[in-house]
Formats: structure tokens, C-alpha cells, sequence
């Protein structure tokens, strides 16, 4: 009896524990139901954020995106790329570009600025920049300072499309750098760009010898160039400055003046106002002040450029001092021998004779800039920072 009983027992049990056991599943339902629909949840976010940062979603087919004015329209760039997105990714990295048009026949993309959209045939599709991707507030608008935001290519800015420096010797130049063929040209000088004497035949020679280069463009305001044989930056500034003149001496400060009515002559060290000092008579003399012009360069280059990666060089000159910012850091200040020069030429950016990769957001500013417009300069392309190594 014990063991039929027991027997009966360990039915009861084992009915017990099965009950228990579906029960457990059956209550777990909603959790696994909850737990899925998390995980789709997850999985359309997933497909979300790539189709967004592919800019699929974005994407307007049988569209153009040319500006307003299309007779007068000039794309603000126009390469040859693959697919639509890196004609896209080529806009982003232009602060100036708000939209594009990829002709997917011929693979052209334009870049444009202040654009409008358009309908045209299977083979265009267009892309306008999102309100979130462009700058509109910083410190200074810089991105009324850039005068070329994306190339590749020989590019010519008209000199007279840049302003003078309010304050002679007082400017600065700032410029996104990314080098992907390094060997492009290997041996000679390369250009990157610089403002000053044009390019008549069309194409900068092959120089190996800076002093034959300087020789041939002597007029540099400024000059930007990468060494022959190493990933070094060299920039050339043509300077002005006295001939023959220990510093701290201004012959010239002391200039004569004669008054027409009265045909007397004084020795002032201003041209006029009322702190004109007529008291002293001069003695009929004139300065003897020679100027001196003649290219010089930063000492020790901007050296180990990386390669496969964007840098930002900024170039700040307060009179004859020019300061070095490298991704936004101060890396050297350089004393020079005179005043950066003034110039009405052209610039010129990445001639023939040239390295493999791109420029963007070559900023120009008639004024010298200040730390806190370097971070704003920096926060239009952010990047990781990296300090090169100066001999």
C-alpha cells in the first residue's frame, strides 16, 4: 500500500510540477511578446539611421538642385565621382555648399549654392544640405571668409574679389588639407596655393630648387607648397622692410614739410594734425629711407603632414610676427624680417604641378584673429587633433 500510495504521490507531483511549468510559459508571453517588440523596435531605428546617414531618405530623384538664376548659374564645384554619396559627402565638406545634382549617366557632380529644385530626367537626382548641417551662428561669420570651400583642381580666385588687410601686415589664412597621393609630382616643389605672381603659362614647372622657384614667383602674399621629397608644408610670405636700418631706427619718421603759402620748411615725425611739431626748421634735406622686398619663409617647415587624413592649417600674421595653428592648436610663432606685403593678384590654389588629394574651406580674413576665432574657425570642420613635430 505504502508504494501504490507513493506511486499516487509522485503523480500528483509530477501533474503538479507540468501545471506549474505551462503556467510559467503561458505568463511569460507578454514578456517575449514585449522583448520582440523592442527588438524590432531596435531593427527599424537600425534601418532608420542607415538609410539617413546615407542620405537615401534625403535623396530626391528626377531632380536638379542648379541656382536661381540659371543662365548666370556657376557651380560653386564640379568633380566626377562615383556614386551620389560622395558627391554628398564632397557638399558636406564644402561650408559653402547647400545642396547638389549628381547626373548619374555621366557621374558628374555640381555643388551649388543658394540653389532651387528642379524636375528633370531619370538620370539626375539632387540633394539639398539639412537646416542642422549648416553654420549660422559663430563668434565671426567665417563662412563669409571662405573664397574657396571644396577642390581639387586648379582653382583661381580674382584678386580683386579679396579685400585688403584693414591693418597693413594684419590677416590670416585658414585652409582644410587632406593629402591621399602623396607621391603625385614626388621631387618637385608641389602647389597648394598662393596669392601673388599669375601663372602665364598655365602651369607651374617642375622646380626641385626653392631658389629657382622663388626666382620665378617672387610675389607671394602668401605662398603655401609641399617639399619635394617629404610631407613638409613650407610658407612663403614676400615681406617689406627698411634697407640698411638696425631695428628700433625710423629715418623716416622725421619727414619735411613745407608750407606753400609761406614757403617755410619744418622737420615733423607726423604728416599733420595739430601734434605737428613746427618749431624745428629743416634744413632742405630729404630722408634718405631705402625699402627692401624680397620673399622669405617660415624657419623650420610645417613638418610630417599625415597622410589619408584631414588636417587644418591656420596662418595668423600680426605685422612682422605669424603665429601656427595646427587643428586649432598654436604649434609656432615666427618673428619676420618685414611686413607681409599687399597685393592685388590673383590666389591660386592647387596648380598642375600639384599633390594628390584635396582643399576645403580655404578661409581668408583681412584681419588678424583671435583665439577664440580659431575655435570657431575649427568647430566648422571638426576633426581628431594632432600636433606636428618642428625641428
Amino acid at each position: 500500500m505504502a508504494s501504490k500510495n507513493n506511486n499516487i504521490d509522485l503523480m500528483n507531483k509530477s501533474e503538479l510540477f507540468v501545471s506549474k511549468k505551462d503556467k510559467h510559459i503561458f505568463d511569460n508571453i507578454y514578456l517575449i511578446a514585449g522583448i520582440m517588440i523592442i527588438a524590432l523596435c531596435f531593427v527599424g531605428y537600425a534601418i532608420y539611421y542607415y538609410l539617413t546617414k546615407n542620405n537615401i531618405l534625403d535623396i530626391l530623384s528626377n531632380s536638379s538642385y542648379y541656382g536661381s538664376d540659371i543662365a548666370n548659374y556657376q557651380p560653386l564645384f564640379q568633380n566626377t565621382v562615383k556614386n551620389i554619396n560622395d558627391c554628398i559627402n564632397d557638399c558636406n565638406s564644402d561650408i559653402t555648399c547647400d545642396g547638389i545634382t549628381y547626373n548619374s549617366n555621366t557621374q558628374e557632380c555640381l555643388g551649388t549654392k543658394n540653389g532651387q529644385i528642379r524636375n528633370e530626367n531619370s538620370n539626375y537626382s539632387a540633394w539639398v544640405k539639412p537646416p542642422n548641417k549648416k553654420i549660422e551662428t559663430l563668434n565671426k561669420d567665417f563662412t563669409k571668409a571662405v573664397i574657396v570651400g571644396y577642390t581639387k583642381t586648379m582653382t583661381v580666385v580674382d584678386g580683386k574679389k579679396i579685400q585688403n588687410p584693414y591693418l597693413l601686415g594684419n590677416f590670416a589664412y585658414s585652409f582644410n588639407l587632406s593629402i591621399y597621393d602623396f607621391y603625385k609630382n614626388y621631387g618637385s616643389w608641389r602647389h597648394i596655393f598662393h596669392k601673388g605672381t599669375p601663372i602665364n603659362t598655365g602651369t607651374i614647372l617642375n622646380y626641385q630648387s626653392w631658389e629657382n622657384l622663388i626666382i620665378d614667383y617672387p610675389n607671394q602674399s602668401i605662398g603655401v607648397w609641399l617639399a619635394p621629397f617629404t610631407n613638409n608644408l613650407r610658407v612663403a610670405v614676400t615681406t617689406t622692410s627698411l634697407a640698411d636700418t638696425s631695428y628700433g631706427s625710423y629715418p623716416d619718421a622725421f619727414v619735411q614739410k613745407c608750407d606753400n603759402m609761406s614757403n617755410n620748411c619744418y622737420i615733423t615725425d607726423t604728416p599733420n594734425g595739430k601734434w605737428t611739431d613746427t618749431s624745428r626748421s629743416g634744413d632742405g634735406s630729404n630722408p634718405k629711407t631705402r625699402l627692401s622686398t624680397y620673399i622669405e619663409f617660415f624657419e623650420h617647415d610645417i613638418q610630417n603632414i599625415p597622410l589619408n587624413k584631414q588636417v587644418n592649417i591656420t596662418l595668423n600674421f600680426r605685422g612682422r610676427d605669424a603665429e601656427v595653428y595646427y587643428d586649432g592648436k598654436i604649434v609656432k610663432i615666427i618673428r619676420l624680417d618685414g611686413i607681409p606685403s599687399i597685393n592685388k593678384e590673383s590666389l591660386y590654389v592647387m596648380n598642375d604641378t600639384t599633390f594628390g588629394g584635396e582643399i576645403n574651406n580655404l578661409i581668408y580674413h583681412p584681419e588678424a584673429v583671435l583665439l577664440g576665432d580659431i575655435q570657431s574657425i575649427m568647430s566648422l570642420s571638426p576633426m581628431i587633433q594632432t600636433i606636428p613635430v618642428f625641428n
